[in-house]
């Protein structure tokens, strides 16, 4: 069984269907209207007791009805919600989603008691990195907090990992503590300066990895992505043919399987795959939590994909 930590945010997301996404000045008649857990740190971890791992979260949430909501919900999934702290300074995180009829979203979030995730919450939490085996970090937290847990947690043995979207600059220090890099065309543009039609994935990939990434992962939404490795080796994987209805959580379903994947032993190739059919999963329902995927649901998925000889 895989261990993860997971340290980010925590957000109560409030979504609204719509035709497309409103332009400047535009007001535009809804469809339905839902309310679901999210935020990337509570979906990668509630996605990670999904996949049968062993799943702890490190975060914050406000002392209000929302944040014990969050709290219900990824406790009685099987997340462990020990260092999940309750701050009166500030509510619990949230994001406002528009979703349009294409399954594409757009999304405006308010951080609430998100920013107050410190480096000392990080000390704290020693002991969950000394039992885990890897580490999964997003940029929704401060990035002086996440440049912290990961050199910590690399110290105890944890193989380390940041979605690193939304993009903000990190310490150059940080990148020598990051075993796998995950994130998109445009926030790989943001971290090598460049308008990512001006540079190809390898070039800008190629900067990432002289920096100390051991691994880059470029996600591409429906044309799949590709994996770099340090040591040359570099391949695309491909997206599952799915009828999208909700794109929010994607990624985090795609980091949570890799993670849960690498953890258990599995192969890059194959667990970038699994990863692949992790993400493919979240898009077939509305909202972030309640799209996050089960590990009978991925069995069966790549098993239709590759056959009944597909075991994991």
């Amino acid at each position: 069984m895989s261990s993860v930590a997971v340290v980010g945010s925590l957000n109560i997301d409030l979504v609204i269907r719509a035709p497309h996404c409103p332009q400047k000045g535009e007001t535009l008649i809804g469809g339905t209207f839902g309310m679901a857990g999210g935020g990337k740190g509570s979906n990668q971890a509630l996605a990670a007791a999904r996949l049968n791992a062993k799943s702890r979260i490190i975060g914050c949430v406000g002392s209000d009805d929302f944040g014990r909501r969050l709290k219900a919900v990824l406790t009685e999934n099987g997340v462990d919600c020990s260092h999940l702290q309750a701050r009166r300074e500030a509510p619990t995180g949230t994001a406002v989603i528009t979703v349009t009829d294409d399954g594409e979203s757009s999304i405006v979030i308010s951080q609430g008691a998100n920013s107050l995730l410190s480096r000392d919450a990080m000390t704290q939490a020693t002991e969950i990195f000394e039992s885990s085996d890897s580490a999964l970090f997003q940029m929704e937290s401060p990035p002086e907090t996440v440049a912290a847990g990961l050199k910590l947690s690399r110290q105890h043995g944890c193989r380390t990992f940041l979605s690193a979207e939304p993009p903000f600059s990190l310490p150059p220090e940080v990148w020598g503590n990051i075993d796998y890099l995950i994130l998109n065309e445009r926030a790989l543009g943001f971290y090598v300066g460049y308008d990512q039609y001006r540079a190809s994935i390898p070039e800008m990939a190629g900067e990432i990895i002289a920096r100390g990434v051991r691994c880059l992962v470029v996600t591409q939404s429906a044309r799949g992505g590709m994996v770099l490795m340090n040591n040359g080796e570099s391949f695309r994987f491909e997206a599952f043919n799915i009828r999208a209805v909700d794109n929010t959580g994607a990624r985090d379903a795609f980091c949570a399987g890799l993670c849960v994947g690498l953890g258990e032993g599995m192969p890059i190739r194959r667990a970038a795959k699994f990863a692949s059919a992790c993400g493919a999963l979240a898009c077939t329902k509305i909202g972030a939590h309640p799209s996050m995927p089960w590990r009978h649901q991925v069995s069966a998925l790549l098993g239709e994909a590759h056959g009944d000889d597909y075991e994991l």
